[in-house]
């Protein structure tokens, strides 16, 4: 076919050449390279160049077509990454949901051991209700059915987007800006452009490669960005985003590409971002805050004169000089009349202001970095306090469920159709001695949190201690009401009156009495004291991060 329709434009060109005659010729043979040409351009368009030219730069059409080149590989998530992520985000559930679910064992192993001998509940693996193991190996069954079932409306809790979509959304907003100021493009969440060569990817947005300060600085940028880019696309789930470790350290990230824009954003960008830094830094508890505020004003003095009306009344002190020697410097080389050069008439010279307004930027970059580690700190220690926290939901939660089903082992099977056993009315006793104590302790709790908080988000820890706060106070109850008795069965009457002198045997250690129950309340109130000064060092990390924000960062 590439033939026929080449043929005749061969020959039409030969015959209106100039050099043509009249006389008959026969027929030339058709050149093979001519005809491949021609055929070529008519049936396909130019394929572009799979790799850089001999210069090393890219080619007009890799410009035009950035997705179609070996610097970036556009990635979509196929059903085995949806299948693992799912797989990931109920894996998570389950450890969150697993904080709890000692506790939930135990009121079910209770509730089967009271009544049992009433229930005609049918043999399980080989069990029958008689046996000593019928209580524990039922109760873990059911308690397992029901953690798995309960785990899969959490599964979106393990998401970064809802762990704490507030954060998640602020987050994606800030990078956006940040990609934004890159030339990077932002694909939705199911899609991703992973960046194999960050050159090519910033020739391509049209950063000079000969300047290597800034090439340098805007690659460290990049860099960051496809970090968090990579983190949000490839692990959107996972056990990080519930504790919120994998929130901190994006943020982390996006806080050191915005430091690092700095060095080579234009001077109305950091200006604006100077004045945001300086009205933060005010009022904070920085440590050397105010020479921090020095070195801003002196920077801003240095980049724009101009904007120091805009900032308040803060006189510098005279121990900033660095800078300030080099704003007499830059006057100096913009006054004509100090020297006899022409170039001097119209200005200062660029060579002369280059290195005081770079002194000036890397002070401010440095005094945003002082500004980021100092809150990122903070927010670290809210993240792992409430780690601590629902780590000790679980150890006691473990410790409660170990010590009852150990006393049910222990204990005499209750008979079927019988009154309860002595094991059964003392484990019915440390119930409600477990029950008063947490609602004494959650009162206190309720009141406590009511008297305090901030607009800071603390990563859920008010509602992690409010979780704790039952479970902890529920084992105190019972551990009061064991001290009492055994100190009144040790000191005789003196302590709690003769009716409470007994013999110190496991099933007889409880029994409901009203005083008994006033003490579990006493005792259940005491673990608010350790919460109470975890809630003092949290309240501490929230006014920090408070006073030292300008706007919403």
């Amino acid at each position: 076919m590439a033939d026929q329709s080449t043929k005749p434009d061969v020959d039409n060109s030969e015959s209106n050449s100039p050099m043509a005659d009249n006389t008959a010729l026969p027929p030339s043979p058709p050149n093979p390279a001519l005809l491949l040409a021609v055929a070529e351009s008519t049936t396909s368009p130019p394929l572009p160049p799979l790799l850089p030219t001999a210069d090393g730069k890219s080619s007009a059409m890799n410009h035009q077509l950035p997705d179609n080149n070996s610097a970036t590989t556009k990635e979509r998530r196929t059903r085995g990454n949806y299948i693992g992520l799912a797989t990931t985000a109920y894996s998570a559930s389950l450890i969150t949901v697993g904080v709890m679910m000692p506790v939930v064992a135990s009121f079910i192993a209770v509730g089967l051991y009271l009544t049992l001998q009433n229930s005609p509940l049918p043999p399980f693996l080989g069990l029958q209700p008689s046996s000593q193991w019928y209580t524990f190996v039922y109760s873990t069954f059911l308690t397992g059915i029901l953690w798995l079932v309960v785990a899969l409306p959490y599964c979106h809790l393990s998401t970064a987007q809802g762990a704490n979509p507030r954060n998640y959304n602020l987050l994606r907003s800030r990078l956006h800006q940040m990609k934004a100021s890159l030339g990077l493009k932002d694909y939705a969440d199911s899609n991703y452009e992973e960046i194999n060569t960050i050159d090519t990817v910033m020739e391509h947005a049209g950063f000079d490669k000969h300047n290597k300060h800034k090439w340098n600085l805007v690659k460290e940028a990049y860099a960051c960005c496809i970090d968090i880019s990579r983190k949000l696309y490839k692990s959107p789930v996972g056990l990080t985003w519930i504790i919120g470790t994998g929130y901190n350290s994006a943020w982390t990230l996006l806080h050191h590409a915005e430091e690092v824009m700095i060095e080579v954003a234009d001077v109305v960008t950091v200006v604006r971002g100077a004045e945001h830094d300086f009205l933060a830094i005010e009022g904070s508890e920085i440590n050397g805050n105010d020479e921090l505020l020095d070195n801003v004003i002196q920077a801003v003095e240095v980049l724009e004169p101009e904007a120091l009306a805009y900032f308040k009344e803060h006189q510098p002190s005279k121990s900033s000089v660095a800078l300030s020697q080099l704003t007499k410097m830059i006057n100096k080389s913009s006054d004509p009349s100090s020297t006899g050069n022409a170039s001097s008439k119209n200005g200062a010279d660029p060579g002369t202001r280059a290195q005081p307004e770079a002194a000036a930027r890397a002070m401010l970059r440095e005094v945003r970095s002082t500004l980021n580690d100092y809150r990122d700190k903070r927010w670290e220690g809210l993240v792992r306090q409430r780690s601590q926290l629902l780590k000790a939901i679980a150890v006691t939660g473990i410790v409660t469920h170990a010590l009852l089903c150990i006393t049910i082992l222990a204990g005499i099977p209750p008979v079927a159709h019988q009154q309860f056993t002595p094991l059964q009315s003392g484990i019915l006793a440390a119930t409600m001695f477990y029950m008063v104590g947490a609602i004494a302790g959650l009162f206190v709790r309720f009141y406590s949190e009511s008297q305090g908080g901030t607009s800071v988000d603390d990563f859920g820890l008010s509602t992690t201690r409010l979780i704790a706060i039952p479970v902890l106070s529920g084992l105190a109850g019972i551990l009061g009401v064991l001290v009492a008795e055994m100190f009144a069965g040790l000191g005789g009457p003196a302590l709690l009156g003769s009716a409470l002198v007994k013999s110190l045997e496991l099933p007889t250690l409880f029994s409901l009495d009203p005083r008994l129950l006033l003490t579990a309340a006493i005792f259940g109130i005491a673990p608010n004291l350790v919460i109470k000064g975890l809630q003092q060092k949290a309240n501490k990390y929230e006014n920090e991060l408070q006073s030292s924000k300008a706007a919403e960062t």
